[in-house]
């Protein structure tokens, strides 16, 4: 009798099995839009990017600050310069930005700053015309001030 039962049940699940299988590859081949091109998954997205120099309040160039935004970290050059770029999505943004002297006395020392990046309307160059719509630019220079 168990055995019945078990044999019923395991060609209903097998019946099951098969029509969903069955229902999976004809919703999946269906997705490509009837071969109208690759089909293409995701959130379309852009690079920001932000580049510039951190000087001293007498414009001198630091050296050794370490520079972040959000994921993404660099420290200052010789010359003090750095450069900077995050994938986000393409609309209005705004970063937060971290000057941070992490190196002590080293190059002097100076106090930590938090600026806020804002991209309004950004115009986003360079797209592929498919899910990355490019990527925008702004210069941002900074001024820290020393640590007394």
């Amino acid at each position: 009798m168990k055995q019945k039962v078990l044999k019923k049940c395991n060609k209903l699940i097998a019946v099951l099995l098969s029509i969903m299988g069955i229902g999976g590859t004809i919703s999946f081949t269906g997705c490509d839009g009837g071969g109208n091109g690759a089909v293409e998954y995701g959130t379309p997205h852009a690079t920001f990017k932000i580049y510039g120099a951190v000087t001293s309040e007498n414009k001198v160039a630091i050296p050794n600050i370490k520079v972040k935004m959000q994921y993404d970290s660099t420290y200052t050059d010789e010359k003090g310069k750095y450069a900077l770029q995050v994938v986000e999505f393409p609309q209005d943004q705004n970063f937060t930005v971290r000057y941070e002297d992490i190196d002590g006395s080293d190059n002097g020392s100076y106090l930590l700053k938090d600026s806020i990046v804002e991209f309004k309307d950004p115009q986003f160059e360079n797209s592929t015309g498919s899910w990355d719509r490019g990527e925008t630019a702004k210069e941002v220079n900074v001024e820290l001030s020393e640590d007394k």
